[in-house]
């Protein structure tokens, strides 16, 4: 944090090539998370472009309460919140619209997921079903998870980068995770019952 203020009083004196370098150090994680929430590589590029922008424009106003980070991915959730808005308003839903099962309780995972050995959830292909399942998840639950678990965000910054509560936060994680969970559980289920079934016929 220290180091990323350090070079913010460089811009801010006049030195632009500090700033390039905060583009270097942020432009892969931010254009991450842009391009999970608006799910398109053009659109997320433009995004990304529009985000250092402002936050070039606006760095005087960065008074360093919080980390550099934190504020630069507000600013671009807030961009690609603005975008969908305009363009694709059936991506913003909100809690109340969702329905989600046994919200307030967590769904047990299936005993096949359980034993499913940590290798295997951590292959190649236990990331891709891992990223599958947060895609298709709305985007308010998407984003908390790709903030939280993903990026490494407190619950804190969570909920200062996307202007809520820490409860809130909560539950949308909780439920996000939930989703998740039972996604990867039918399928490690299915997994385990087709091997069963190629073994028997073999």
């Amino acid at each position: 944090m220290e180091e990323d203020n350090q070079t913010i009083r460089y811009v801010l004196n006049g030195d632009f090539n500090a700033f390039e370098k905060l583009v270097e150090k942020y432009q892969g994680r931010i254009y991450r998370h842009l391009r999970k929430m608006v799910k398109d590589n053009s659109e997320a590029q433009d995004l990304l472009q529009e985000t250092f922008l402002s936050a070039y424009r606006g760095l005087k106003g960065f008074a360093g309460d919080s980390s550099f980070s934190t504020w630069l991915f507000r600013i671009a959730s807030n961009r690609a919140l603005m975008f969908l808005r305009k363009n694709r308003p059936e991506f913003i839903q909100y809690d109340e619209q969702i329905g989600i099962k046994n919200d307030d309780k967590l769904v047990p995972a299936s005993p096949e997921f359980v034993s499913t050995p940590l290798e295997i959830l951590l292959s190649n292909e236990g990331r891709k079903k891992i990223e599958e399942a947060i895609d298709h998840l709305p985007l308010i639950y998407r984003t908390v998870i790709i903030l939280r678990d993903v990026e490494g965000f407190s619950l804190e910054e969570v909920a200062e980068i996307i202007d809520t509560s820490v409860p809130a936060v909560k539950s949308r994680l909780h439920r996000g995770r939930n989703s998740v969970r039972e996604s990867l559980g039918t399928y490690y289920m299915e997994r385990t019952v087709n091997g069963k079934r190629r073994a028997l016929q073999e």
